[in-house]
């Protein structure tokens, strides 16, 4: 049953990948709402069947594979905010 999920689920992301990446555009800053949607819905879907998504993304032409994995990076990327310098760590000593 599972086996026929994940085939289920290979076919319907091969067939809503690229029309998701046709909403795309990770050049435009800031990015659309709609740019922002279908990358949330992106990672929903990735994060719901990681096997099947993987898949889907391996059929892709190279040229929406690039854009896809571009959008999700800097999503990624975005929601961990600045990459924080190492601080030295600071003893703070206090009086009685």
């Amino acid at each position: 049953m599972i086996a026929d999920f994940d085939c289920a689920g290979s076919r319907l992301f091969s067939v809503l990948l690229p029309t998701i990446t046709l909403l795309l555009r990770p050049s435009q800053i800031p990015p659309s709402t709609i740019h922002s949607s279908a990358v949330a819905h992106l990672l929903s879907l990735a994060a719901s069947s990681p096997a099947s998504f993987k898949e889907a993304t391996t059929q892709l032409d190279p040229s929406e594979r690039e854009v896809l994995e571009m959008s999700i990076r800097k999503a990624v990327e975005g929601a961990m905010g600045p990459v924080q310098q190492s601080m030295k760590p600071q003893i703070s000593l206090r009086s009685f």
